[in-house]
């Protein structure tokens, strides 16, 4: 997994940290099962009419189920007179047929789900990036890094295999996704690449992103 491309995904929800976070979470119990049993009396009036109810907890979070634990419960109380029975080999009987329910895998579920989704997201990321070097257009900005330093790139010119970019004001000690508001690239600090080269420092993963086709939220067109 790119730590770079993760970095990133992370800087767009940067503005969120202020916000308050309550996390909802606990342990609850679920009914996942209930039977009516003819076959046994109830020990009370005899009657041939046990409900039986078969519980398992599970722990959640916001209450969304992510996991069950603990043992199944067994809850047997008769139809017609309303009296609670117990006979242990009833119960482990029916423990046996009530399977533990996938709904109460969901939160594992989901999560497993999101990284799957981030691979595949880093996958198509890279291969954008792979194909934005190798066809480098005026305007591109790339993320570059440098060590434990970070700045940006802006395409000023691509002359056959020749490849002059701006270079920004300001060098950041840690990750960035976008440019600070009194940053901006600088004409005068104009560099020169071949693609090759460009290329080469993608492979690098000195080139740690890509952005073409970007809004003015993240600064890359202040010129100066």
């Amino acid at each position: 997994m790119e730590t770079c491309q993760i970095m990133r995904m992370a800087g767009y929800l940067q503005d969120l940290k202020s916000l308050p976070m309550f996390i909802i979470y606990g342990r609850k119990k679920a009914r996942i099962k209930q039977f009516t049993d003819t076959q046994a009396s109830c020990k009370s009036c005899k009657s041939f009419d046990l409900g039986i109810k078969v519980y398992k907890d599970f722990y959640h979070i916001f209450f969304i189920p992510f996991f069950p634990v603990g043992a199944k419960t067994i809850e047997m109380r008769c139809k017609s007179c309303g009296e609670p029975n117990r006979d242990l080999s009833l119960q482990s009987h029916y423990e046996q047929q009530a399977k533990t329910p996938f709904y109460l895998f969901s939160g594992l579920i989901l999560v497993a789900a999101l990284i799957g989704w981030l691979f595949l997201y880093i996958e198509a990321d890279r291969k954008e990036e792979i194909k934005f070097v190798a066809a480098p257009e005026v305007g591109d900005v790339y993320g570059i890094r440098k060590e434990k330093n970070y700045y940006f790139l802006r395409l000023s010119q691509v002359k056959g295999d020749t490849v002059l970019a701006y270079h920004s004001n300001l060098i950041y000690t840690g990750y960035v996704s976008k440019m600070n508001a009194d940053d901006y690239f600088v004409k005068e600090e104009e560099m020169i690449f071949t693609k090759k080269e460009l290329k080469e420092m993608l492979e690098r993963r000195e080139i740690n992103d890509v952005e073409r086709g970007y809004s003015d939220y993240e600064g890359f067109n202040r010129i100066k």
